[in-house]
């Protein structure tokens, strides 16, 4: 059986799991690409942003906006967070969607600790009185009239609602809202901005997170000038290197496999920072030296064979735009896409992508476009006849419109024996190296 998962690891490597549920489970709770992290324990690399974060909400009126690229890990963040810093309830946690607005996000809330929490529940039923808010009543069975809540509901009225909540809960609940970018509309984001400061300005104990990509949080601190001293700000950007090795080590000392230490590097590059292509990657993979039944050894044919199964399962939002920028001129544009993947730059200048473009005909022994065919078929991959697969932030600029989807582009060059950036020392192509692996060391 594999090590504890609490403590320190042990220093020798455990025995694969024989039985496939055991190893399953034990895997699931290992990597996670499938739903946000909510223990410290396997939060790789946000040590720094965690503990800002804790800091912050210890402070009364204080509430978090976590913002960045999508897949880096932003609500993982926010509920690790939320359920280290709650102690006398669980988080509620609720998403928003692209018919989110103030009133609805205010009822979910409201719904949400109703329906996970039979304490608040009973609370509110044996009520006397009804707690009404508007158009909306708090008893514990709501009438279809009443229990809408109104699209014109007041800042001044959610205010009172999240005091309803704390005096039944008889806690200081944290309160998670992802997605928070799908909500766009100025005056919406204006009424959380006012709402947010009604909640601190009447010392009320409830703290919010906020989670959406830079644009949103960008507007819900700009629709108030005072807003800044309300929330602590976290930009979070893609894993640390080391970060990225941690959890891949990690999961394979536990799982029991032996994995070398090229492997692990290159997942750590084609997963480009972002967590999701880190867990899932590693997961596949995974799955493939088990299937073996050789000991539980990472070799270069399962890395091939867990490359393939990453990138057929891969969600259709990455592969779809991929295969239509690609699929009528794959010979042309693949090459092209890959190269704009090359290095460790979002944002790179056309001549360094030639560059990047010309190295990888030439280690395919391939023909390379001239330039001027070159900038004609970087120039169409922004057309949406080409899925708009990049965009140009300025004259010579190229980057992906889509960040995650520069991650998938790598995983397809790997598939196809195309190792982007620098190549990691002694280990040759996948497809082509025989070597034995060695112990990670």
């Amino acid at each position: 059986m594999g090590a504890p998962l609490n403590g320190k690891l042990q220093s020798l490597r455990p025995v694969l799991i024989d039985s496939e549920r055991d190893f399953g489970i034990l895997m699931g709770k290992l990597l996670s690409a499938s739903q946000p992290l909510q223990s410290k324990e396997f939060l790789k690399g946000r040590d720094s942003q965690l503990e800002g974060i804790t800091k912050a909400l210890y402070q009364r009126g204080r509430h978090v906006l976590i913002h960045g690229l999508r897949g880096v890990g932003k609500s993982s963040l926010a509920q690790t967070s939320a359920f280290l810093i709650s102690e006398d309830c669980d988080p509620i946690i609720i998403g928003c969607d692209k018919n989110s607005s103030f009133s609805t996000v205010l009822r979910e809330i409201f719904d949400e600790a109703l329906n996970n929490n039979p304490a608040i529940s009973a609370k509110v039923k044996e009520s006397s009185a009804a707690i009404r808010i508007g158009a909306f009543t708090g008893q514990h069975k709501v009438s279809e009239t009443e229990g809408r809540l109104g699209s014109d509901i007041s800042v001044n009225d959610g205010a009172r609602l999240i005091q309803c909540l704390c005096e039944n809960l008889d806690a200081s609940p944290v309160i998670v809202v992802d997605e928070f970018d799908q909500i766009t509309s100025r005056s919406e984001q204006e009424l959380f901005t006012n709402f947010i400061k009604q909640i601190s300005d009447r010392h009320i104990e409830a703290r919010f997170i906020f989670c959406g990509i830079g644009e949103s949080t960008d507007a819900i601190m700009a629709a108030h000038a005072s807003a800044d001293r309300y929330f602590h700000s976290v930009e979070l950007g893609q894993l640390a290197w080391e970060a990225r090795f941690e959890i891949v080590n990690e999961a394979a000392n536990q799982l029991g496999i032996t994995i070398d230490r090229d492997t692990v590097i290159r997942i750590a590059r084609i997963s480009d920072g972002f967590p999701h292509y880190v867990h899932f990657i590693a997961e596949k993979l995974f799955w493939k030296v088990y299937e073996a039944r050789n000991n539980g050894n990472v070799t270069p044919q399962l890395f091939a064979e867990a490359m393939n199964s990453a990138a057929s399962s891969m969600d259709m939002k990455l592969r779809g735009p991929y295969e239509k920028a690609t699929r009528k001129y794959r010979n042309d544009y693949e090459a092209v896409l890959w190269a704009v993947a090359d290095g460790h730059e979002l944002v790179r200048r056309s001549s360094d992508i030639f560059i990047s473009y010309k190295k990888i005909m030439s280690s395919a022994s391939e023909t390379a476009l001239d330039r001027r065919k070159f900038n004609q078929r970087i120039n169409s991959l922004k057309k949406e006849s080409h899925a708009a697969i990049l965009t140009g932030s300025r004259q010579g600029w190229y980057e992906f419109s889509e960040k995650m989807i520069r991650g998938y582009v790598r995983l397809k060059a790997e598939q196809n024996g195309v190792e982007l950036a620098l190549d990691h020392p002694g280990y040759s192509s996948v497809h082509t190296d025989s070597r034995s692996n060695s112990e990670d060391t």
